[in-house]
């Protein structure tokens, strides 16, 4: 179990952003009409299973570091931070289009931030977001830094497509559906925050107080995932990730007297029904807090979590003076939750 807790940091802003095109459940399925057949399946199992109904697609052109830095745009606009003050970009989304350069490289030069901001990619599966907002926040803490963004761009197209091709060729039987079903859940978005110190911020009460972290890793095999695929014990997967979230919820509350009635938002990755149903029970969590946004947008990698608490400060469920928990498992197995003082 590892804690920390930030004293000097605060939010200074945080944007997302969706693409336009729009992919339903039910015509990804009707493109697997031919398994689904040979299997004696019927149409509607995958969203009855997940609570997908659809998800988002970039454009073909449209690689991660190109969504991240439309998002970062965003937030820099909602910002009073000018771009020469920020001390570091990170760029922290599962998708990659290349090995290098690092993706924020690509932020970096897109967004002609200083040549004194320091860039670079921070991976840890959905948990990426995260992470990134540790580093960040810590380097503000320690004062290397004044401030500093975390970004997420997250593309499934590739993913999907070559889940769909495989699971449409000659031989493709239940199992291989049931080992690549999460794939075909997954969608896209890019998220942005602006981290500062608290005296450069134009509201100094939007803090990152902290969080903690538990790792599992003995299950660092229950989910593995390439650009083009991604397999998973989706029955282990989600009963270990329920234990090791527990732990770290037990572990947040105790070190930040966060009281669940007390919490306007909970801001949970979304992987689908089944997940969130089982969280919101095990921790106790009020549902009517914890809004759901993978049905419409499907499970959004890294990107999931920010998008949650952007959206949320958007509809008014989370508002002056709130708090809000970020929540999230990933492959790993590992858990990240962090308060936010809204």
């Amino acid at each position: 179990m590892s804690e920390v807790r930030y004293e000097r940091v605060a939010i200074e802003s945080i944007a997302h952003v969706l693409p336009e095109e729009v992919i339903s459940t039910s015509a990804l399925e009707a493109r697997l009409e031919a398994l689904y057949r040979s299997i004696g399946l019927k149409p509607g199992l995958l969203e009855a299973l997940t609570g997908v109904a659809a998800r988002r697609l970039w454009p073909r052109d449209m690689g991660p570091a190109d969504a991240a830095t439309l998002a970062a745009k965003n937030a820099l606009q909602l910002s009073s931070i000018s771009k020469r003050s920020i001390g570091a970009v990170v760029f922290t989304g599962v998708s990659k289009d290349m090995l290098e350069p690092s993706m924020a490289s690509k932020v970096h030069r897109a967004l002609r931030l200083s040549s004194n901001c320091i860039n670079f990619d921070v991976g840890n599966a959905c948990l990426g977001f995260l992470t990134g907002l540790s580093t960040v926040a810590s380097m503000i803490e320690l004062g290397q830094i004044e401030a500093g963004m975390v970004v997420a761009g997250e593309s499934s197209r590739s993913v999907t497509e070559a889940t769909v091709e495989r699971l449409s060729a000659p031989g493709a039987g239940f199992s291989d559906l049931r080992d690549e079903m999460a794939s075909l859940t997954l969608g896209s978005g890019a998220a942005a925050m602006i981290l500062t110190r608290d005296h450069l911020a134009t509201l100094p009460s939007r803090r990152l107080t902290g969080g903690a972290a538990t790792a599992a890793t003995e299950h660092a095999d229950l989910c593995q995932g390439t650009m083009t695929r991604m397999r998973t014990d989706a029955t282990k997967l989600l009963s270990e990730g329920v234990k090791v979230a527990t732990t770290t919820w037990k572990s947040t509350q105790a070190r930040f007297a966060v009281v669940a009635s007390e919490v306007a938002a909970f801001c949970l990755h979304q992987v689908g029904k089944a997940n969130h149903d089982a969280i919101i029970k095990a921790l106790g969590i009020p549902p009517e807090r914890s809004p759901r946004i993978y049905p419409e947008l499907g499970n959004i990698g890294a990107a999931s979590v920010p998008i949650g608490l952007s959206l949320a400060t958007q509809s008014g469920l989370l508002k002056s003076g709130g708090q809000s928990v970020l929540m999230g498992i990933g492959s790993g197995l590992n858990s990240w939750m962090m308060v936010v003082e809204w």
